[in-house]
């Protein structure tokens, strides 16, 4: 369809009567959302997002709060990614204190006005401890057990707490009941009660909930005999969270106890965690004795499913295909989830005629394809481009009245995205919409537009079904908002995304359930360099209590050293830890590069150490940031132990890394270094960059070996790369120091700098002035200068003492004055607060900022000075300059002035005038310039 802007959502109509049902065409939206998910983000429930108040009302009486139950469940297994449950609105006798909206000025106020008073304050101590006593007070002040009752109501209490899904609620309440039975010697609950706590625990897949269900287990075994179904759950959660010795071992004790007969669940449960633990010999074990009767239980589907999905994730796809024949032949049929196992299989690849004879095994089982199926094979050929074979397949689905699901709707998207045909795109997702009857389009169908569209950075679509929903009176849930926030983000637009963020939460009370929308605020405060902000949106996070996770801290602590603030991204880093979030290489990255940028080297090798103390591996971009602090650090040898580190590591070195070890041995002039480390940079088929040829020019070009760096140029040129101004300006370095300069070769490497459009470089004038001057071409000299003068400010081109003097000796050869005093102004003027050539004075007269300049750069510029008899400057250079500079004149400066001044008649008066001032000036030089005169005269 065509972008969907302001307004154009609510225009659609279904065309005619619907093709797919409601229902299937929002689970389609919803897998498609699924998919667009952004990575790391936790996934927002389809709840709409409630205001302060409703949110605390929530937390304070919801049995199944997610924020309560985040914080004493905190070990959830790592392999799960479950969607928080949503929070239900409490009972409305007792409301909440009231929380005021806060203002634009909560997060954009001056830093320390914030109300949090400590930002580094680690939020996981702030939190488990204090909450976690809170809500068992809270839930042993609801739970009020009359002093006498009988034993129907222990089961009713409990029958409540269960119905509750809060597993705290449960054990506490539980932990209650059996206090008031060790104490009255009153009998214990139901057998199906028993098994429906043991059962909630199982849900909540925890190790504190396992500990607890197994107490629970314990009890019970005391009065009651333990079915196999209990014994199985127990299994269960002991095979997930405990060692699997001791997990069989105790299911052994209670099947000899109780004399209980294992069922094929029980050895499907052995199968799966032997499988998991990668003993696949002891798993098959198992499953032969099933199959060969050795066992009482047969092997079913499960048992055959568990085992060829192990296969198949080992890569052992023909032991999968032999399970599959021996499921066949014991006459046990597959279900749809093994048929669509092997067809996604087969399609992966390539083999679709194998996947279409998978499809008729599965019709003879009695088992038709379903979306499933389909979708897999529609999957196939989007990603080979076949829109005439998924053509076939949607028009077989229409005939066996097999409905689109979301996987098949993105799969034809897909087709159309990899030929970049976004129109395509718009009309493929306008079907689906007009596919939807009138008001069925929910929270998930809105969230799937908004993700697609700020995935592509299209904000005006994205920002039209924002208007469309809070226009009809929908409000956006958290996922809706967040990803138009990221969309903006994406497009760089960061302060409508601040605005938008403003207006959605904070003017309108509503508190973010979790992280993810401060982390796109904070990620696009970080584009920007705006830490102010940052720190805001941070600290706002730590007034609501979210927990910061390990992108966000990662962001601060970037921000934190692109404004040289490293003490704080330390502080960052050790509420990472306190935090027990993950420490990634990259921010380990950082931080040393930061240090060896400010030439704290020592303090970059320490972090690197703390980082392999803390077991995170160095990838290949840290070992090269590594190789580059040894090179500032002026460590060259080291250098290569990283190389050597690297290789022993199995990390294998990018350009980057080579290009660096290129320049280091290149500036220390070791060709042979370099011709190994190309060899090897070539031998693992890196494709040479322009960096890299620019550092092997220099190479030769430091020993002025015009050849090699002209052949290596040729290269470039030949790959057709378009060099850049310090490739070019290399270039001319080579001819710098030969005994005659190819000028017309030179011309011809500025011809071609204005062609390309390049901006000179300061680097640029200074090699140019260095090599006209030492060939003795001042009408060049001076017309480089000239040129470099025009320079933008900002550059900041800082001439090099031989550039100083090459200039002076072309003005006083030519005899510019004006250029001469410019040339002096650059020697003697402080445009940064230091220089390479001199050190800086400050004037109280003149409120200049004065540098020395070095000796023989005042000796040039004086003899200019006195070739073209400009005296009245040189009494102003001696009187005032040199007082105000601090400089002391040398004995070859007296000599060279008065030398030439004592020999002409005519100068008489211009001798006197500036002998009286150097006299004054410096009383103790007065018989050196006294006997220089007299010399003179004599001669």
């Amino acid at each position: 369809m065509l972008a969907i802007k302001s307004g154009r959502l609510a225009s659609i109509k279904p065309a005619g009567p619907p093709t797919w049902d409601s229902p299937l065409a929002t689970l389609m939206i919803r897998m498609l959302y699924h998919q667009h998910q952004p990575f790391n983000h936790p996934t927002s429930s389809s709840s709409r997002i409630s205001n302060c108040r409703a949110y605390h009302l929530a937390v304070k009486s919801s049995p199944d709060s997610t924020p309560l139950r985040r914080q004493l469940l905190s070990e959830p297994r790592p392999t799960k990614h479950r969607q928080a449950p949503q929070s239900r609105q409490g009972p409305q006798s007792s409301p909440a204190p009231h929380i005021p909206p806060l203002a634009i000025t909560s997060f954009l106020s001056p830093p320390g006005s914030e109300k949090h008073p400590n930002p580094y304050e680690t939020i996981a101590d702030s939190l488990h401890d204090g909450a976690f006593k809170a809500a068992e007070s809270e839930v042993e002040l609801s739970l009020s057990l009359p002093a006498e009752f009988d034993p129907d109501a222990g089961n009713k209490i409990m029958q409540e707490a269960c119905a509750t899904h809060n597993i705290l609620r449960i054990w506490t309440t539980y932990s209650r009941l059996k206090a008031q039975w060790n104490s009255m010697d009153i009998p214990p609950l139901n057998f199906t009660l028993y098994f429906r706590i043991m059962y909630r625990f199982k849900g909540a897949d925890t190790a504190t909930a396992t500990q607890w269900a197994r107490s629970v287990y314990e009890d019970m075994k005391q009065y009651r005999r333990p079915s196999i179904g209990m014994a199985n759950l127990i299994l269960d959660l002991m095979l997930r969270f405990e060692n699997f010795n001791t997990a069989v071992d105790y299911f052994n004790s209670d099947i000899a106890t109780f004399n209980l007969k294992p069922s094929t669940r029980s050895y499907n449960l052995m199968i799966r965690g032997h499988c998991s633990r990668g003993r696949l010999n002891d798993a098959e074990k198992i499953y032969i004795d099933m199959r060969t009767g050795s066992l009482s239980a047969r092997a079913d589907v499960a048992t055959y499913s568990t085992l060829m999905s192990e296969y198949r994730r080992r890569g052992m796809q023909d032991r999968a295909d032999k399970v599959l024949d021996e499921m066949l032949s014991d006459n046990v049929k597959p279900n749809m989830f093994i048929f669509n196992s092997v067809i996604k299989r087969l399609v992966k690849e390539k083999d679709y005629r194998g996947a279409r004879r998978v499809m008729t095994l599965m019709k003879r089982s009695f088992r038709s394809p379903d979306a499933v199926t389909y979708s897999t094979l529609i999957d196939g050929y989007a990603k080979d481009g076949n829109e005439d074979a998924i053509a076939s397949i949607q028009t077989e689905m229409a005939l066996n009245k097999i409905y689109p699901n979301a996987k098949t709707i993105t799969s034809t998207i897909q087709v159309f995205a990899s030929s970049s045909l976004d129109k395509d795109i718009d009309r493929s997702l306008e079907a689906v919409l007009s596919s939807l009857a009138p008001g069925e389009m929910n929270d998930y169908t809105f969230g799937v537009l908004m993700n697609v569209y700020g995935k592509r950075k299209d904000i005006t679509a994205a920002m039209g079904i924002y208007d469309h929903m809070v226009s009809t009176g929908r409000e956006v849930n958290h996922a809706i908002a967040c990803s138009l926030l990221d969309g903006y983000v994406r497009a760089n637009e960061v302060p409508t995304a601040n605005k938008i963020f403003h207006e959605h939460f904070t003017m309108r009370g509503i508190r973010p359930p979790n992280a993810w929308a401060y982390s796109i605020m904070i990620t696009g405060c970080c584009k920007l360099g705006n830490l102010v902000d940052a720190l805001h949106y941070y600290h706002e996070m730590n007034s609501f209590r979210i927990e910061p996770d390990a992108t966000i801290c990662s962001r601060l602590i970037q921000l934190y050293l692109e404004h040289h603030q490293p003490d704080a991204a330390r502080q960052m880093m050790l509420l990472m830890r306190n935090s027990k979030l993950d420490i990634s290489v990259h921010t380990y990255t950082m931080l040393i590069d930061y240090m060896s940028s400010i030439k704290d080297v020592q303090k970059a090798l320490r972090y690197y150490q703390e980082m392999l103390a803390a077991g995170v591996r160095p990838d290949a971009h840290c070992y090269t940031v590594l190789i580059n602090a040894h090179i500032r650090g002026g460590d060259y040898a080291a250098c290569d132990d990283t190389y050597r580190q690297m290789l022993i590591d199995g990390v294998r070195p990018t350009l980057e890394t080579f290009t660096s070890l290129l320049h280091v041995h290149s500036f220390r002039g070791n060709a042979e270094k370099v011709k190994e480390y190309w060899g090897a940079m070539t031998g693992m088929g890196l494709q040479p960059d322009l960096k890299a040829f620019t550092v092997l020019m220099q190479t030769y070009s430091l020993t002025s070996n015009v050849e090699m760096t002209e052949f290596i140029f040729k290269e470039i040129r030949n790959k057709e790369i378009v060099p850049d101004t310090i490739a070019l300006t290399t270039l001319i370095s080579s001819y710098k120091d030969l005994p005659r300069l190819n000028v017309a070769r030179i011309d011809e490497i500025t011809s071609l700098m204005e062609e390309l459009e390049l901006d000179p470089t300061p680097h640029y004038f200074e090699v140019l002035m260095d090599a006209f001057g030492q060939h003795n071409l001042p009408d060049r000299v001076i017309k480089t200068w000239r040129q470099a003068e025009r320079l933008p400010k900002q550059q900041h081109w800082i001439p090099t003492t031989s550039n100083i003097l090459h200039a002076i000796e072309a003005c006083r050869d030519r005899g510019y004055i004006d250029t001469l005093h410019s040339v002096w102004r650059a020697a003697t003027t402080a445009s940064v607060p230091a220089r390479q050539y001199g050190a800086v004075v400050q004037s109280p007269a003149s409120h200049r900022t004065m540098l020395t300049p070095a000796p023989e750069v005042f000796t040039a510029y004086l003899n200019a000075l006195l070739t073209h008899n400009r005296f009245s400057e040189i009494k102003t250079l001696l009187n005032d300059e040199c007082w105000t500079m601090r400089l002391t004149p040398r004995t070859e400066d007296f000599e060279l002035l008065f030398t030439g001044l004592a020999q002409y008649e005519f100068l008489q008066a211009e001798l006197e005038s500036i002998r009286q001032i150097v006299v004054e000036r410096w009383p103790s030089v007065k018989p050196v310039v006294e006997q220089i005169i007299l010399s003179t005269r004599r001669i």
